[in-house]
């Protein structure tokens, strides 16, 4: 991939989102989610500062979070495109049939662990906005709970490109499944602790 997801439109990324391309696929779609859930939740914070400069750390944080979210989308295009490729492979002969046999392996692994990567920066950044939402000013408050919102909605999406890719494994499938339960659950844990906290508890 030449181009970010990052450098086209809006209306550019729906486009390819909706045509028969397989990329932008669902991992990187919900990579971009994340990072605009993660941006609500900044952006909240940028106004509480404007009369509460102590939050300065948290938006640090936040654009760190904000960062490594929006690379997850660009990586999960190019590590689908690995995985094409690895399909593409000559298997004419017993050696090309082996070879192409571990490099699907290998892409597959590769296209597991990358969206549970992201997954778990989603869920680092629930716990983010978890431990700002005290602080926050109380007109956008709002705004950090549908940035929670989204970011569980890329988690669980994130892990649904991630499990299609378990299918394909054998050895490596019950661990990766395994983590793949537990960043599930981390995720729903972070947000319910969101939807827990009552409006004005600063």
């Amino acid at each position: 991939m030449t181009e970010s997801l990052w450098d086209v439109s809006a209306a550019d990324l729906r486009a390819r989102t909706a045509s028969a391309s397989p990329t932008p696929g669902g991992g990187s779609v919900a990579a971009v989610t994340a990072a605009f859930g993660c941006a609500l939740v900044l952006m909240a914070l940028e106004i509480t500062a404007r009369r509460d400069p102590s939050v300065g750390d948290a938006i640090t944080a936040g654009r760190s979070l904000l960062d490594r979210l929006g690379r997850a989308a660009d990586r999960d295009v190019e590590l689908f495109e690995d995985y094409l490729r690895a399909r593409r492979l000559p298997r004419s002969t017993d050696e090309e049939r082996a070879r192409r046999q571990e490099a699907v392996r290998a892409a597959s692994v590769a296209a597991t662990e990358g969206p549970l990567t992201a997954a778990g920066d989603a869920v680092e950044a629930l716990e983010w906005a978890f431990a700002v939402l005290p602080a926050v000013a109380g007109t956008v408050v709002s705004d950090v709970r549908a940035g929670a919102d989204l970011l569980l909605g890329s988690a669980l999406a994130t892990l649904r490109g991630a499990e299609a890719n378990v299918a394909q494994l054998g050895d490596e499938a019950a661990a990766l499944t395994a983590r793949l339960d537990a960043v599930r659950r981390a995720a729903v844990a972070a947000h319910a602790r969101i939807d827990r906290t009552p409006e004005g508890s600063r």
